[in-house]
């Protein structure tokens, strides 16, 4: 896979559409994905899809990073969708993979 490990500096639209679809192709899941100009970013478990607020472009390369990998990791949490025990297994776990190496 081949993802940009440069953290600094800001992300085009082009190029987190770019990282969260090599995100996906890597994991093997279907997601879809879409900018929208409303906060927060959020993972809609029904669809599935990621509503990602425009805003959080506005970080550095890791944040934006990290909010891509923090809605993914809600289509991987078992039981009630929220930011507890299982949420934090899978995100970490993405942390690891995609952030860390």
């Amino acid at each position: 896979m081949s993802i940009d490990g440069s953290n600094m500096g800001n992300m085009s639209k082009a190029v987190v559409i770019d990282f969260f679809a090599a995100v996906i192709d890597d994991l093997g899941v279907v997601i879809s994905f879409e900018f929208t100009p409303t906060s927060p970013s959020i993972y809609l478990a029904k669809t599935p899809k990621i509503l990602f607020c425009e805003n959080d472009l506005n970080g550095y390369k890791w944040q934006v990073k990290e909010r891509v990998l923090h809605e993914v990791a809600h289509h991987f949490e078992k039981g009630k969708r929220t930011h507890g025990r299982n949420f934090y297994e899978e995100y970490i776990k993405l942390l690891k993979r995609f952030m860390v190496g």
